[in-house]
């Protein structure tokens, strides 16, 4: 979902970055959390996508006219 439905290549780096920003943020904020932010980090990074950019990563804005 992070990359594009329609996107192989889109897959592969949105799943590189929900695993490294998965170990970063547990590394960096989850002392300070009190741990365990591995389990939501990835929802929560997807409704971000969501919200900004629906299409994801590498997928293409589809445009209807009517």
């Amino acid at each position: 979902m992070l990359g594009g439905f329609t996107s192989i290549p889109g897959a592969i780096v949105g799943g590189l970055i929900i695993g490294v920003g998965e170990k970063l943020f547990e590394f960096a904020l989850g002392p300070a959390l009190g741990g365990a932010t591995e389990n939501w980090f990835a929802y929560v990074l997807a409704l971000i996508f969501l919200v900004f950019r629906p299409q994801g990563l590498f997928g293409e804005k589809i445009i209807e006219r009517v």
